[in-house]
């Protein structure tokens, strides 16, 4: 067992768990005109990390490690475009934790790689799905409004 690497798995799985919160939370309430467009990108990518947050739970248990069933602080707000803003955060982070993880599996364990490149593969397509609709300036404005924020 490579104690090194489970504990990097679980911070990843922490952050998965996190996003797995965070994302359903905006989906919850998220209003206004955008509502239906956005209730279902914020509800898939909460199914996305829940996806992530199984394979690498599972991996951890396969590598003789224990799944942490921690997560971090959850951004809560209800501006659609700080959720966005949130959601852009959340997605470069995870990248950096694969990344990071990829780097300790590196001529180690082949397979490992090919799961953490596969899982990096679509990290990456949200920071570019949440990057190109922050760069809509009508949709930022639009969004930008009187808000309550929390972290939880």
């Amino acid at each position: 067992m490579d104690q090194a690497m489970i504990d990097k798995l679980n911070e990843i799985l922490r952050h998965e768990w996190t996003g797995v919160a965070q994302y359903s939370q905006a989906a919850f309430v998220v209003t206004g005109l955008w509502r239906e467009v956005y209730n279902e990108l914020f509800l898939d990518s909460a199914k996305e990390s829940f996806g992530h947050a199984r394979t690498i739970g599972q991996k951890i248990a396969a590598l003789g490690g224990v799944p942490t069933i921690e997560r971090n602080q959850v951004k809560q707000t209800d501006d659609l475009h700080e959720m966005l803003k949130n959601a852009l955060e959340f997605e470069s982070m995870a990248v950096k934790h694969y990344e990071e993880a990829l780097a300790m599996a590196d001529g180690k364990n082949r397979p490992l790689v090919v799961l953490l490149e596969e899982i990096l593969l679509e990290e990456q397509d949200g920071v570019d799905q949440f990057t190109m609709i922050l760069k809509d300036p009508a949709m930022a404005a639009q969004a930008k409004g009187g808000s309550a924020s929390k972290v939880g």
